[in-house]
């Protein structure tokens, strides 16, 4: 079993990026002379300090991975041969292993935990938000790739870009507020991640033979994030109107 369950769900850099990065917009909305307060509140229902507590949370705790369940894994690579100055070279095989299946505290934990406090807000709202979570969900599953060092990853791109698009059109459709798409959007993204990339792909965990698997954990914690992010800017923007 994997000893160390506790590392950075993206790079270093990427971190302390995303760690600066609520200072930095708040900093900008003080230079263009916009109070956050009343945008968030709006938004989010949230304060502007019980926004970047969430926020903190939610980043520090993407580090921690609490094991599950471990399995053992079947695939085994084919025997391969490279050629090299007109000679045959075998390569090693990789042979199947245990594979530890854990949970994300940030990823999956925290996420879901703000999913169903922005949800809580949305009862109005509530067959948008299941459609919302389901088309998220196969849009995610179909885009997934498999990684043996990752298990099934998204590009990073996907998630914030299908789950805006979906929260947007779907709160058109519901003649709802448009500055709702923030609490959509990250329900959507990290219910329908979660969903599209882990839950759906447990299955075929064995034959991909990866020797960690985390839910909501590298390969879609970025994702979830961003979503989060881009759809708040989102929001405000559209809430300002």
């Amino acid at each position: 079993m994997r000893k160390n369950l506790l590392f950075l769900p993206v790079s270093l850099p990427y971190f302390i990026f995303l760690l600066a990065l609520p200072f930095l917009l708040l900093a900008a909305l003080s230079l263009l002379e916009i109070a956050p307060g009343p945008l968030l509140h709006k938004t989010l229902g949230l304060s502007v300090l019980e926004t970047i507590a969430l926020y903190l949370a939610l980043l520090a705790m993407g580090a921690v991975n609490v094991p599950l369940y471990e399995f053992k894994s079947r695939r085994d690579s084919d025997q391969k041969t490279v050629t090299y100055a007109g000679e045959k070279y075998l390569l090693p095989v990789w042979h199947g292993h245990n594979t530890l299946v854990a949970l994300n505290l940030g990823g999956c934990v925290v996420a879901l935990c703000i999913s169903v406090y922005f949800a809580s807000a949305l009862t109005a709202l509530w067959p948008a938000v299941l459609l919302s979570i389901v088309i998220v969900a196969l849009g995610v599953f179909l885009a997934s790739r498999p990684s043996r060092s990752a298990g099934y990853y998204v590009p990073t791109y996907v998630l914030p870009a299908l789950s805006l698009a979906v929260a947007l059109v779907a709160l058109y459709g519901s003649n709802a507020g448009l500055y709702n798409c923030a609490r959509l959007a990250f329900c959507a993204g990290a219910c329908g991640a979660l969903l599209g990339t882990s839950l759906l792909n447990l299955p075929r965990l064995q034959r991909l033979g990866t020797t960690f698997f985390s839910l909501g954990g590298y390969g879609v914690f970025d994702g979830i994030f961003l979503t989060g992010i881009v759809a708040t800017i989102v929001a405000c923007a559209l809430a300002t109107r």
